[in-house]
């Protein structure tokens, strides 16, 4: 999804940041932010010779601390599963309904 980013020298309005978040909304593409996610994961896991999912059950266990780039990994860590399960679950509710409609 497109980060808004705002400080206290570009406060939108209600009303535009009521637009802003429509507008995001009508082209939020689920497939690109998940490669998105992809490619940000893949640059974690080249820099620390670790794959995400190796770093998140280590990062569980409490063994990565409270950095804020071990923070923002597992956080992108956890979009990314939530993500991909969303768009397996749509792709097979589509495959269902072609299943019964042919």
């Amino acid at each position: 999804m497109p980060v808004l980013e705002f400080t206290s020298e570009n406060l939108p309005t209600s009303e535009e940041f009521r637009r802003m978040l429509s507008l995001n909304d009508a082209t939020y593409d689920p497939l690109e932010e998940l490669l998105r996610l992809e490619r940000d994961l893949a640059k974690l896991e080249q820099t620390h010779g670790l794959s995400s999912a190796e770093f998140y059950t280590q990062y569980q266990a409490g063994k990565f601390g409270d950095d804020r780039e071990f923070i923002c990994w597992a956080g992108r860590y956890t979009l990314y599963l939530r993500l991909k399960a969303k768009i397996s679950k749509s792709l097979e509710r589509i495959m269902t309904a072609e299943t019964v409609l042919f």
